[in-house]
């Protein structure tokens, strides 16, 4: 320990669950890249060479790896890396980078794959930064390939694992080892590792700066999965709190098991649907270990790169989901992509006001036609939604929406008989809030991502560390923003979803129960929660403190409100959640 004195510190919460053990750090060498001139013919082939034997190398590591992993999701999870590392595109591009530059190769692979990670950072959004994290550490791994300097780690260890950054392999391999927890300087809550750790409810905390710096091996810390607090050094009184709150959590997941085929209903019977949220479709197969349940966001994204631009693929790959949910729906989100598009050299230099979402669609028909296709073929136990992102203007509904129908007749010709899926928009931006009461004419859903409204809402990135504490997805324009769009929805007759961090933060599904959502899609792991909280709200208590909340300054000021019910309605869930 480098400090006698306690230390809490605050991450970003991953896996809940609370831990008291020793750490492991793991501390990696930095690869040093020594730029070097090739001067002859041969030179340039002999780099070429070791690039080739290095990616192979790569790809038989994880190929092992994945002959080695029973699980089909995690096995998917290994295949986007083998499939980055066979991309025919990235190879081309170092190849050309050592050949025209004369550079050896390992300047070319950090080169070219910078360069494609600082186009992802550019998304400005944190699913593309947790992206280019993972390409970061790819390129890493290749390199120490082909230097000959690739080290498995050893994570044999009876305790909590602290590293700066957790690789996909790497994952697997705590989840097959002793490991108890992991604590990480860098990542975020959809990196794959993450989605691996939570699935296997193993504690995580990731995103605690400089935490390989602060801690030997054999110190003893507390992880708390569930706030993102780890605390350094702990006092003895601390250390008691902790292994009473520690007790208290095995018995509240006890009862949460226990309530696992009840309705989510509130006290007074209103039943508020109740989805998951999925990257890959094989999470499908961890979602129904939880319970009978839909999607309510597929985020298509992860499919994009290699099956964008294949109908047939995707058709299979929707009509799969959508028959082991039933009778439950799987609602599809259309490609959110943007920025440098992901799919050419184009790049912007504000991409958060860029070329994105729909906007991307509609300026590649061709694309966008195809996934819409194989969305509208998949509907065949009539249980497919299909919704637009990051809409802005009613225009782009009106012209997407035509793009749809006129798909529809096309199959009809080609098939005889589809069914129509249910049509809506992802509602993200101030505009779409203002301008609902007219785009409600030609949708039959809405979902409220909150994460993007939030951010586009108060002008601010919440991946920027300098403003980040400004995000905050309880603030009162926030939550009068998604009043005024169930308001209308309301009226109009049409349901109302959400999704993003919301739906899984306490205070926030209290919010949203109150302020009239019908559905929440949350993550997998968290659904057991949500439904327990949900089933002691009083629908009529929850709207009389929406209506309240929106009236106020801050907050920090809904905050305090919404913690009062929560204690008189379910105290034991804020020992385990800020």
């Amino acid at each position: 320990m480098k400090s006698s004195q306690e230390l809490k510190l605050k991450g970003i919460p991953i896996s809940p669950g609370i831990l008291i053990a020793p750490v492991r750090v793991i501390r990696k060498e930095k690869i040093k890249i020594k730029e070097k001139i090739l001067k002859s013919e041969r030179e340039i082939e002999e780099e070429i060479q070791k690039f080739h034997t290095g990616v192979e190398e790569l790809k038989r590591i994880l190929l092992d790896l994945k002959k080695e992993t029973q699980e089909e999701n995690l096995k998917v999870l290994l295949d986007i890396q083998i499939t980055i590392l066979s991309d025919e595109e990235m190879q081309r591009d170092i190849i050309t980078f050592i050949r025209n530059k004369r550079k050896n190769v390992e300047s070319a692979i950090q080169h070219v794959l910078n360069s494609r990670k600082e186009a992802l950072l550019k998304q400005g959004s944190s699913y593309f930064a947790e992206r280019a994290g993972e390409l970061e550490r790819l390129a890493s791994d290749l390199i120490s390939v082909i230097n000959k300097s690739y080290t498995i780690a050893d994570f044999n260890f009876d305790g909590i694992i602290v590293i700066e950054s957790l690789s996909i392999d790497e994952a697997l391999r705590i989840i097959r080892s002793n490991v108890k927890g992991v604590i990480t300087e860098k990542g975020g809550r959809t990196e794959h590792s993450a989605i691996v750790l939570r699935n296997f409810k193993i504690p995580a905390v990731f995103g605690i700066e400089k935490i390989t710096k602060l801690l030997e091996d054999d110190d003893i810390v507390i992880l708390d999965g569930g706030k993102g607090v780890v605390i350094i050094n702990p006092m003895e009184s601390t250390l008691k709190r902790y292994q009473l709150i520690k007790i208290d959590y095995e018995k509240y997941e006890s009862e949460l098991v226990s309530e696992r085929e009840l309705p989510p209903i509130t006290t007074d019977g209103k039943v508020i649907g109740l989805f998951a949220n999925i990257d890959v479709p094989e999470e499908v197969e961890e979602l129904l270990k939880t319970g009978k349940y839909g999607i309510g966001l597929f985020r298509t994204e992860m499919i994009f790169k290699e099956y964008g631009d294949n109908e047939e693929a995707q058709y299979e790959i929707y009509l799969e989901i959508a028959r082991k949910v039933y009778p439950n729906s799987v609602t599809i989100r259309a490609f959110d992509i943007g920025g440098d598009k992901l799919y050419t050299d184009y790049q912007e230099d504000n991409p958060f006001l860029g070329l994105r979402g729909i906007r991307v669609l509609l300026d590649e028909p061709t694309l966008f036609e195809k996934q819409i296709r194989a969305v509208i073929r998949a509907n065949e136990l009539s249980n497919v939604r299909f919704m637009l992102p990051m809409v802005a203007t009613v225009e782009e509904v009106v012209e997407a929406k035509k793009i749809f129908i006129q798909a529809k007749k096309v199959l009809e010709r080609e098939y005889m008989k589809v069914n129509q899926p249910r049509f809506g928009i992802m509602v993200e931006i101030p505009s779409a809030v203002l301008l609902l009461e007219h785009i409600a004419e030609i949708i039959d859903f809405i979902s409220i991502g909150t994460n993007d409204l939030t951010q586009y809402t108060l002008a601010v990135d919440r991946k920027n560390q300098r403003v980040s504490k400004i995000f905050d997805h309880l603030n009162p324009a926030v939550l009068k923003l998604i009043k005024i769009a169930t308001d209308v929805c309301r009226e109009k007759n049409i349901l109302v979803a959400s999704c993003g961090e919301i739906t899984s933060d306490p205070y926030g599904v209290v919010a949203l129960v109150g302020l009239g959502v019908d559905e929440l899609s949350c993550p997998p792991s968290r659904i057991p929660e949500v439904k327990s909280l949900i089933r002691r709200i009083n629908l009529q208590e929850a709207e009389n403190i929406a209506s309240n909340v929106v009236k106020l300054q801050n907050s920090k000021e809904v905050k305090k409100v919404i913690k009062e019910y929560i204690k008189k309605i379910m105290p034991e869930l804020l020992e385990f959640y800020d």
